[in-house]
């Protein structure tokens, strides 16, 4: 017979504490959207966590996650990724206009101009899709970019919106390029252990314990994290780059001047010819550098930014409501994305009621059905 605590284990993880919950706000129609949701899709489990004006209010676990469940997030990699670049654009080691003829003199010609910023913003031309050596643990990150760059061209750098992981694998390759390091010492050292991250790394499909090193790995979408360490990031990022927590609190992670050249919308001006899904989106959605901008529905202040990945998980910042958060499920967007999408809507009713308004209809593209 299972010891009671361990039969009690799951529901005492779901319960608030003092400490998350301010006295004079009730999250319990939150929680209990949670539980619905796992019971509803039959989830192994879930967990969230949620911060307001950079205080944590929110870390609960439901079903079978726990603090140390770790799990594939697809396309909310994407944010992780941007960040490595971002600290070699901060040092100078690249720049955001660097150019892939730069480091690649032998590309085709059509390749040559097309600039960091818009390889990590699916802007470059590149086809926007999953074919070829994306995942392939085969080959490597440099072999996997060459046989992208020979590869053909949907339209001229700059002049389409095409959502797909090809263009940011090329751009890591691009990153290994200009630092005489792999992927993996680059996110070590970027972000891995300034935001002490101990259980992210880019395994994806492996279960093995620890950091496993890919020779290839899947830059747009092969992490694999916990909800601890990936709620370092979000909030870092509504911290305005500050670190919030661990022996480097209070340290200055990102400039600034570096977040704002993040946040501007790169998918502007440009046709759009291959869209996903995207989660509440909205008439007036954008692009930065590796996340989604959307509308929040309520008037004033900056857009909500999230990196939702195909599996349901996705970390978000909505800067008018002040309130951070990360969604952990493993399933599918196409199901997880409208829960996630109401689960927000509850947080900015309850948390920033004065400006909380009813958000608009999402209007909806093609599924996000492949682990970009």
């Amino acid at each position: 017979m299972r010891p009671l605590l361990a039969l009690l284990a799951p529901l005492l993880l779901a319960l608030p504490t003092a400490a998350q919950t301010p006295a004079k706000v009730d999250l319990s129609a939150v929680d209990a959207r949670m539980q619905s949701i796992v019971a509803r899709y039959r989830l192994d489990g879930a967990s969230l966590w949620v911060s307001k004006n950079g205080q944590p209010v929110l870390t609960r676990h439901y079903g079978g996650y726990g603090p140390t469940t770790r799990i594939p997030i697809a396309s909310a990699s994407k944010w992780v990724s941007a960040l490595v670049l971002a600290r070699l654009v901060e040092r100078g080691t690249l720049r955001w206009d660097s150019t892939v003829g730069e480091w690649w003199p032998t590309a085709p010609a059509d390749k040559r101009a097309i600039t960091l910023a818009q390889l990590f913003s699916h802007t470059s031309g590149l086809p926007g899709d999953e074919s070829g050596c994306l995942g392939n643990p085969l080959t490597t990150l440099q072999a996997c970019a060459g046989q992208i760059l020979a590869g053909p061209m949907i339209a001229a750098p700059g002049s389409a919106f095409a959502y797909g992981g090809l263009s940011m694998q090329v751009a890591g390759a691009m990153a290994e390029r200009a630092t005489g390091r792999n992927w993996d010492a680059l996110f070590d050292a970027e972000v891995r252990r300034p935001l002490e991250l101990s259980a992210t790394d880019y395994g994806f499909t492996s279960t093995a314990p620890g950091n496993v090193p890919m020779t290839n790995p899947r830059v747009p979408g092969g992490v694999r994290t916990t909800l601890d360490d990936y709620r370092r990031l979000m909030a870092m990022w509504q911290a305005d780059g500050v670190i919030r927590d661990g022996a480097q609190t209070g340290q200055r992670y990102l400039a600034p001047a570096t977040i704002r050249a993040m946040q501007r919308d790169l998918a502007t001006g440009t046709a759009k010819v291959d869209v996903p899904d995207v989660p509440q989106s909205v008439d007036g959605w954008g692009y930065g550098f590796g996340f989604w901008l959307l509308p929040t529905g309520r008037a004033g202040g900056p857009m909500l930014e999230s990196s939702p990945g195909a599996f349901g998980f996705q970390g978000w910042v909505d800067g008018t409501a002040g309130i951070a958060g990360v969604f952990m499920v493993q399933d599918t967007n196409a199901r997880m994305a409208p829960e996630a999408a109401a689960v927000q809507a509850d947080l900015a009713r309850l948390l920033d009621p004065p400006r909380f308004t009813q958000s608009r209809q999402p209007t909806r593209a093609r599924p996000l059905s492949q682990a970009k």
